[in-house]
């Protein structure tokens, strides 16, 4: 199992770094923390990411870490929580303003790609989480049984919409909403990777088009 580096002593301590700042709450210090681990976690991924890395981007030792995260696990899933609850609202307002599948699928996705366009770390957090679970059984043992609010928010329009007879097909609705996940996170994560100035709200359009069938001219 993957876990911190172990406390520095008092002869190790970054003279830069310091413990717990005076005066702050540990809600105020776990809001700055979790952005920051968020950041890391995107970019450097799981095993590379480290509490001292953590307590560097904001400005505490990373032994303080500690009393907030016994461990590089506890810190990962409480950032994926973090990031998954700053979709939740986002997604359940498009699916309530949407009245058909259609609509609330081109609702979801845009809101993906306005949360991107605030913050990307979001896309390469989020993107990454199959690829870390393979690699480290902790992560996927940890996850395992835990509820998901998006999926489940997902699987629901998705199980409305065959009820109603919206959509017509055999396909489970964890092969639907994997279809659908895939192919937005797909163009968000293309975009990620290339370290894009440009808005994925654009890019999201475009793909938008591709899946209501209207980017080609008819013959």
């Amino acid at each position: 199992m993957a876990t911190p580096n172990k406390p520095v002593t008092a002869k190790t301590k970054p003279a830069t770094l310091v413990g717990r700042p005076r005066g702050s709450s540990k809600e105020d210090t776990i809001a700055r923390l979790l952005p920051a681990a968020r950041q890391l976690f995107a970019e450097k991924g799981y095993a590379q990411t480290t509490f001292k890395d953590v307590g560097a981007a904001i400005g505490i030792s990373h032994a303080a870490l500690y009393s907030y995260f016994p461990a590089k696990l506890d810190l990962y899933l409480a950032t994926l929580a973090d990031t998954q609850a700053l979709l939740l609202p986002r997604y359940l307002d498009a699916i309530a303003s949407g009245g058909s599948l259609r609509e609330q699928i081109v609702g979801v996705l845009l809101a993906s790609a306005d949360a991107h366009d605030c913050d990307s770390s979001i896309t390469g957090l989020l993107a990454a989480v199959p690829i870390e679970i393979r690699r480290h059984p902790e992560l996927n043992q940890a996850l395992n049984g835990q509820n998901n609010d998006v999926m489940d928010a997902l699987k629901g329009i998705f199980a409305e919409a065959k009820q109603s007879g919206e959509i017509q097909t055999e396909a489970s609705l964890d092969n639907l909403v994997t279809a659908f996940l895939g192919g937005g996170v797909g163009v968000a994560l293309f975009q990620y990777g290339l370290q894009s100035s440009g808005s994925l709200r654009e890019a999201m359009d475009v793909y938008v088009t591709m899946i209501e069938g209207l980017i080609f001219r008819a013959e």
